[in-house]
């Protein structure tokens, strides 16, 4: 009877946001290296003789490395070839992708690079011990969305667009995460109806490891749409994908809650933890999107200092720059309570900033347009502040 309810109700919440969703399992298999994915084509690798991993796959868009790339390796413009990317868990907020073949400008311009790619979302299950010494076998659900109009649902394609231009991109990716939730809690209970027994029985077999879980998490398709041609060759090129989530704060800080660590996350990110909160963002690559002076790939944030009492962090951006020769430093000032990024006019433009100082019983952040009285500073960020980001 519980089993009935459950089901039930995740029927409700499944129908609720799409009558147009299919239900019918679609089977992938995905390899497992440096990440798990497929990919429509990859460009021929004369070198590769024993049949490997190639010099020009899919999972050289998860090194971090603009100097490798996928190339597809489809006949003519590369219109509809696609890669698969696995994604673990949680569902992520933002898609990062270095465009092109960024190893040179040369490289870059001589090849094509997408210029529209669709993204699509499958939620993924993976039954244990159904793999191979290449991947494994994932049954996944295809998240369809669509809007009413003139009593018809007409189905969504979503698109990613990219300018011409050797700088990573950054996209809010484009799916109803309550939508997407109903979809997971629909497919947690179909999976279990349909593959239950199995799983139990490969369990069993595989001697019980309880670390093969049944839930993978979710699968994202990037099919390429349209492309800028290259000068000199077909083949459409990506360097990097990566995805970021983003841990939001709850609530504002109150006056008594007490900070009691800043600290880099696994994810690259910034976070503190208060008296209060735990693992709360305070920086992240999306951070710079407004910063025009800071562009090219590789990106890394770095926890460089903390005022003593920690209200206040800075916190630097390297980069690679000039076709990716030399790695550029860019310092900012964080107020913590604020989780707010200082902007660089109350500090005098700087071009470097050297940590924290404390003097006669006041701290300063000193740069290289002089020390700042971190107390001045908060004042006039005060001032600065948008009325926006109290609401």
């Amino acid at each position: 009877m519980k089993s009935t309810l459950v089901f039930f109700f995740s029927i409700l919440a499944f129908t609720a946001f799409s009558q147009a969703q299919q239900t019918k399992w679609k089977k992938m298999f995905l390899y497992d290296a440096m990440g798990v994915w497929d990919e429509s084509s990859e460009l021929a690798d004369p070198g590769n003789e024993y049949d490997g991993i190639g010099k020009y796959s899919a999972c050289r868009l998860f090194d971090k490395d603009v100097t490798t790339a996928w190339v597809e390796g489809a006949k003519g413009d590369g219109i509809g070839e696609y890669v698969l990317i696995g994604q673990k868990n949680t569902f992520p907020d933002k898609i990062h992708i270095n465009n092109g073949y960024q190893k040179t400008e040369s490289l870059y311009f001589k090849n094509g690079r997408p210029k529209t790619l669709k993204i699509s979302l499958y939620v993924a299950y993976h039954l244990p011990a159904d793999v191979t010494e290449l991947g494994g076998n994932y049954y996944c659900l295809p998240f369809h969305d669509s809007i009413l109009s003139e009593g018809k649902l007409i189905p969504i394609t979503n698109t990613l667009k990219f300018r011409d231009e050797m700088v990573p991109r950054f996209f809010g990716l484009p799916f109803d995460k309550e939508k997407v939730a109903s979809l997971k809690e629909f497919g947690d209970f179909l999976f279990e109806e349909d593959f239950g027994e199995r799983r139990t029985e490969m369990l069993k077999n595989s001697g019980g490891f309880e670390q093969y879980e049944a839930f993978y998490g979710y699968i994202f398709k990037l099919e390429i749409l349209d492309i800028y041609k290259g000068s000199q060759w077909d083949d459409i090129c990506i360097s990097d994908v990566w995805f970021s989530t983003e841990e939001k704060m709850k609530k504002s800080l109150s006056s008594d809650e007490k900070i009691t660590d800043i600290f880099e996350g696994e994810d690259g990110n910034i976070y503190f933890s208060t008296s209060k909160q735990e693992k709360v963002l305070l920086a992240s690559s999306r951070d710079i999107e407004d910063e025009d002076d800071i562009v090219g790939g590789e990106l890394d944030i770095v926890l460089m200092d903390v005022s003593p009492d920690k209200e206040w962090a800075q916190i630097d951006f390297l980069f690679s720059q000039a076709a990716y020769v030399r790695v550029e430093e860019v310092p900012f000032l964080y107020n913590v309570r604020l989780s707010k990024k200082v902007d660089k006019s109350l500090l005098g433009n700087y071009f470097s900033m050297y940590g924290f100082i404390e003097k006669d019983g006041k701290v300063f952040i000193d740069t290289s347009e002089g020390m700042f009285n971190l107390d001045e500073v908060f004042k006039n960020l005060m001032n600065k502040r948008n009325p926006l980001d109290n609401l």
